[in-house]
């Protein structure tokens, strides 16, 4: 922040250094939430990708030999498929074989994906929401900072009696840096909130078309009776 800021905030009192201390805190754990959620979410892309590249090649291959599944890449389309085959082979363990499936059979698998796709958002998202509360919170803790800056600032020049321009600025720019500190910390993690969730927001369309695309096999291979 350059070595006037430093300066400035060295002429500020307790409080203040201690706003300063505790954004710098947080913005440093903000960036931290940025870089670990980039690098979920790009490897979480990556073995998605390679799994429906895969699954599109045969896709009634792997839905019909669901008995003989086996653990994929950790992606969140795999897990939505694994939760599928998961629950047609139940499905089909209580059924009678060669027999297709019936609407409601359909409906319950359906149901049971739109679960596995609800939960790997909710994985997805995590700790993006601490993100936004550093978005929201930062500068108003800055701003408070500000104010009692300002408040300690009017109070010494009237304890003094001395209402120069000279006597006031000092406590006023330090008081200011507080708000300088909050909007450098939540403007970065604005920016990287708004790009890890439009992220989010693609993957879970990717698994919402992918959920479609495993039903149509299903009901290729075992129609509804």
């Amino acid at each position: 922040m350059g070595t006037g800021f430093i300066a400035t905030v060295g002429q500020s009192g307790a409080l203040g250094k201690m706003i300063v201390v505790f954004l710098v805190v947080v913005s440093v754990y903000s960036w931290a939430i940025i870089l670990h959620r980039h690098l979920t979410l790009k490897k979480a892309e990556s073995g998605s990708e390679k799994f429906l590249k895969r699954f599109r090649e045969d896709p009634d291959g792997m839905v019909s030999h669901y008995a003989n599944r086996r653990r994929f890449d950790p992606s969140p389309l795999a897990t939505v498929f694994e939760a599928g085959l998961a629950e047609l082979a139940l499905i089909m363990a209580g059924g009678s074989p060669g027999r297709g499936l019936s609407i409601v059979q359909i409906d319950g698998l359906e149901r049971s994906m739109e679960r596995a796709v609800a939960e790997q958002i909710l994985d997805l998202k995590k700790y993006l929401v601490t993100l936004a509360t550093v978005v929201g919170g930062a500068p108003f803790v800055g701003l408070f900072g500000t104010v009692w800056g300002i408040m300690t600032a009017f109070t010494a020049m009237y304890v003094t009696g001395s209402a120069s321009i000279s006597s006031v600025a000092p406590g006023i720019s330090a008081a200011l840096t507080t708000t300088v500190a909050g909007l450098a910390v939540a403007i970065p993690a604005l920016a990287g909130y708004n790009y890890l969730m439009n992220r989010v927001r693609t993957i879970t369309v990717r698994m919402e078309n992918f959920s479609s695309e495993f039903m149509s096999s299903v009901e290729r291979n075992m129609g509804a009776r």
